[in-house]
């Protein structure tokens, strides 16, 4: 196996972004939704931060299309709302698209009113969590998303919980994201596993090992071997290690977004995946905007984060390293470089992407 990820070609970010517009819009989505699907993919890869960035093109959202588990055609609409709240449904759609569109309406209702909270359902993968709450800091907010699953007759794929041993959740990300001043903005975008799954996945295609602390294998053994390795561990590992504390976050997540919701809803009685007919239907997500200004003067609370954040970076260091980091820090410059030398992208990616241009017929050179 190779020790590492190998790239075969950069492509210019904004010729990507055209690209991916484009095929969306091929396959039938709005364009409007097409370009917020383009975004948040773009974003992510700008950012360095692969497992969820334009790779997934072909290997989620146009395989869902065309196994017509998205529906292109989808409106979002509100089904209860109050001054602060509302609670929304995706239309079975594209979730990348979707979850925009519902971040949108709690930064609206944030401006209104101090902060609003949006719940959806029905909903699909929605991409790069830490995507929408960045989008609050350019209207001065703090943001929030999260999004979950929850499988109460297990699944192939994902986290058990605390001495379980089948799977029943998804890697359930949290994010958020604080506004700075002259520092990167504070984004913190992770899974409440030790791993999400789309790393396996990408270590898997490009013939790379995982390390083995990430997850187990079906009969619940350590592997290196990313096409064995189906069992996520929650954040903290086994009991012993804290994983219990992941475990929790991750059913929070659920709470928050399914329940919350109402996408984890009974009336499933005869379906073998539900609980006592309880089941969730697609994806759902939680989202959040605050305005700094409901509780202090917006520069303020800046210059406070950076100064924590230089702070940070002026303490000590352990031995042998000479930087510390803080949440978003390493993208943010990952994004600057990555702008001025275009996308790097792995055989695996260029090939899905070659494919993906010639059956669609959307010109992309590489």
């Amino acid at each position: 196996m190779k020790a590492a990820m190998e790239y075969v070609a950069a492509l210019p970010a904004e010729a990507l972004h055209t690209f991916t517009r484009s095929v969306f819009e091929k396959v039938g989505i709005a364009p409007a939704h097409a370009a917020d699907g383009a975004d948040v993919l773009l974003w992510a890869s700008r950012r360095g931060v692969d497992t969820h960035g334009v790779r997934n093109l072909k290997l989620i959202y146009l395989r869902l299309l065309e196994e017509g588990l998205l529906n292109p055609k989808a409106t979002f609409s509100v089904e209860h709302e109050t001054l602060v709240s509302a609670t929304v449904n995706g239309g079975g759609g594209l979730g990348l698209a979707a979850a925009s569109w519902a971040m949108r309406l709690a930064m609206d209702k944030a401006e209104q009113s101090g902060m609003a909270f949006v719940t959806m359902r029905n909903s699909f993968h929605l991409g790069a969590a830490g995507y929408y709450p960045a989008m609050a800091l350019e209207r001065d907010m703090i943001g929030l998303c999260l999004t979950g699953r929850f499988n109460p007759q297990g699944t192939q794929i994902g986290v058990p919980p605390t001495f379980g041993s089948m799977p029943m959740f998804s890697t359930n990300p949290i994010a958020i994201a604080f506004p700075t001043d002259k520092e990167a903005p504070w984004v913190l975008d992770m899974a409440t596993s030790l791993a999400p799954y789309n790393r396996v996945v990408l270590y898997r295609e490009n013939g790379l090992p995982v390390p083995p602390q990430w997850g187990l294998t079906d009969d619940g053994q350590p592997t290196p071997d990313a096409q064995l390795m189906h069992k996520m561990w929650p954040l903290g590992g086994d009991r012993a290690h804290g994983g219990h504390k992941g475990y929790g976050l991750s059913m929070m997540v659920a709470t928050m977004c399914t329940v919350l919701s109402g996408g984890w809803d009974d009336g499933h009685d005869g379906d073998e995946a539900a609980f006592n007919g309880y089941k969730q239907s697609g994806d759902s997500h939680f989202f959040g905007a605050i305005r700094i200004d409901a509780f202090r003067p917006v520069d303020g609370f800046k210059r406070g984060m950076d100064a924590m954040i230089q702070a940070l970076h002026a303490a000590p260091k352990e031995e042998g390293q000479d930087r510390i980091y803080v949440a978003g820090e390493i993208e943010h410059e990952t994004e600057q470089q990555r702008v001025r030398d275009g996308i790097p992208l792995t055989a695996v990616t260029v090939a899905d992407l070659k494919e993906v241009s010639e059956k669609y017929g959307v010109k992309l050179e590489i």
